[in-house]
């Protein structure tokens, strides 16, 4: 479903009038994200077959171009790239869900710059942790650094054979992070036009953490390809005890009430 219609864009318009600067349901929830649910995630991607049980989400930046702005140009240009541009820090969890979001940050800045300046490390150190107090980390790419909480792949030039099939096996994980931008812009597709995504212009900040935010809300509506990735959905050929006990161990996102109304 692409929301482009003259409904959704007014719907992103009366919520970006009522989102503050921060959106509180992008801040970090230690209600929702308690140990149980963390650990949860982690099994739920354990499942899907990775060579680590720690892993509870994947952690990634993300650059969004914008039009030449006026003023302040060489804080928005990214040399890597070769374009003016902001960037946002995500984590998306197996649910599906754009579980944390910071953001937005000028383009010259690179993902570990985002990272420690979310507060991350300082939040998980406290929050990322199983019931029985085993740390659990969420996952990047090799741009990020490695710590107690912090999981990047294998880097160098002579490493062993083993370590490349940790690399990929985590690799195919990973990309679930993408896969949630693409939905992001697929179905608004107005911030991918970018000679009028005008930084200090207009709220573009605000206008993606409302595109972020009526995402999950898609996703807790119609479940889309990372949680069939993720095979989270329920197995219709089971039923009986059988189906009692996968219930209990695959993960489905809230349902739009309890997201909104948590």
């Amino acid at each position: 479903m692409i929301l482009t219609s003259t409904w959704s864009l007014r719907c992103g318009r009366n919520l970006r009038i009522r989102l503050p600067t921060e959106c509180p349901r992008y801040k970090w929830d230690h209600i929702i994200f308690t140990p149980e649910k963390l650990a949860q995630y982690a099994r739920t991607i354990e499942q899907k077959v990775a060579p680590i049980r720690t892993v509870w989400g994947f952690v990634d930046g993300t650059i969004r171009a914008i039009a030449r702005p006026t003023r302040r140009q060489r804080t928005c240009y990214n040399g890597w790239k070769q374009k003016h541009c902001l960037k946002y820090h995500t984590i998306v969890t197996p649910d599906g869900l754009i579980s944390y979001l910071f953001g937005l940050v000028d383009g010259r800045r690179n993902d570990a710059f985002l990272w420690k300046n979310s507060n991350l490390p300082t939040i998980l150190q406290h929050y990322a942790h199983t019931p029985d107090e085993t740390p659990l980390q969420v996952y990047s790419d090799p741009a990020y650094s490695i710590s107690k909480f912090l999981l990047s792949p294998n880097q160098g030039a002579q490493i062993s054979p083993d370590q490349k099939l940790w690399n990929r096996a985590m690799s195919r994980l990973r990309i679930v992070v993408e896969w949630a931008f693409k939905e992001i812009i697929t179905m608004f597709g107005f911030l991918d036009y970018v000679k009028n995504q005008k930084h200090l212009l207009q709220p573009i900040g605000v206008q993606f953490r409302v595109a972020a935010l009526l995402h999950n809300a898609h996703v807790c509506l119609h479940h889309p390809q990372i949680i069939q990735y993720f095979e989270i959905l329920d197995d219709v050929g089971v039923d009986g005890p059988a189906r009692e006990m996968m219930e209990e161990r695959l993960l489905e996102p809230p349902s739009l009430l309890e997201y909104f109304h948590h």
